[in-house]
């Protein structure tokens, strides 16, 4: 997944008052987080890993120059 939504996650994390003590409620602190994002940054960073790939595919698995 795009750095960008995982840095969204982290930053939500950071600002909860609560640190999770386990792991499910870890888990479940991650899933409040991840339903709260904006769907917006979700679907580009899935069009921009989309993008990656086909560069990626039509470089036959080797080195290629990202753009974005």
């Amino acid at each position: 997944m795009d750095y960008h939504v995982w840095g969204a996650m982290l930053e939500a994390y950071c600002k909860l008052k609560t640190k999770p003590k386990t792991i499910a409620e870890l888990k479940h602190a991650l899933q409040v987080i991840w339903g709260n994002l904006p769907q917006g940054p979700i679907d580009k960073s899935v069009k921009d890993f989309s993008k990656r790939l086909k560069a990626c595919v039509g470089a036959g698995g080797g080195h290629f120059e990202h753009s974005q």
